[in-house]
């Protein structure tokens, strides 16, 4: 299947109530359109990455009761899994989709990447650059909104970095949303071509987890 470009429908199909029900749809329209799209940008994530590079499409295995809010293409280092490591998502929501950098509680790369932000925190975000389109997930204001990269400050992200040290069930997210606009998400090409250099602007927190590549 060639990845076809996401509909309207594909984002409206979380407003659906019940578990069974949202899965049901998430399986079969939106599962099949991300196993596409992961081997579409496979080769061109392996460049950004500078490593190669596996896709993943969410299974919510763990899930059983609360209807996932949304659901991803993985792209990370090992074919036996992605949670384990830093990774690349295109995670699809009733917002539409946005392209993130994500590092899982759990993951072996957790302790690097919270070394790198307490150490050399104003060094990766000026690699980052200060674009407001950059959203910290992880990272909430005090009205629990993410915080735009050009807010984030190096006091900041070292005090994330001491977080996600220090707390076992801390996560890791930031990325920059494509929305839901039909002109970009329904156009096969437009849309890879906009997931790419969104990953290429968030290659420096890649990196900052995984500095062997």
């Amino acid at each position: 299947m060639e990845f076809p470009g996401f509909a309207q429908e594909d984002f409206d199909l979380f407003t659906i109530e019940g578990f069974a029900g949202r899965m049901a749809e998430i399986r079969s329209r939106l599962r099949p359109k991300l196993v596409a799209l992961g081997e579409t940008l496979r080769e061109d994530v392996a460049a950004i990455a500078g490593e190669e590079i596996f896709p993943h499409a969410a299974a919510h295995m763990r899930r059983t009761v609360n209807p996932p809010p949304e659901t991803w293409a993985a792209f990370g280092r090992s074919a036996r899994g992605y949670k384990r490591f830093v990774h690349y998502r295109a995670a699809v929501s009733a917002d539409g989709v946005r392209i993130t950098v994500f590092v899982e509680d759990d993951s072996d790369d957790k302790p690097i990447f919270a070394d790198a932000l307490r150490r050399d925190a104003a060094g990766l975000l000026a690699r980052l650059g200060r674009d407001a389109r950059l959203l910290w997930y992880t990272a909430p204001t005090p009205d629990d909104t993410p915080l735009a990269g050009n807010r984030m400050t190096v006091t900041a992200a070292q005090a994330m970095g001491e977080t996600l040290a220090t707390r076992k069930l801390a996560k890791f997210q930031a990325g920059i949303p494509l929305g839901r606009d039909a002109a970009l998400v329904a156009d096969p090409q437009r849309f890879c071509a906009a997931a790419l250099q969104a990953m290429r602007q968030l290659a420096p927190l890649y990196h900052a987890a995984n500095p062997a590549k």
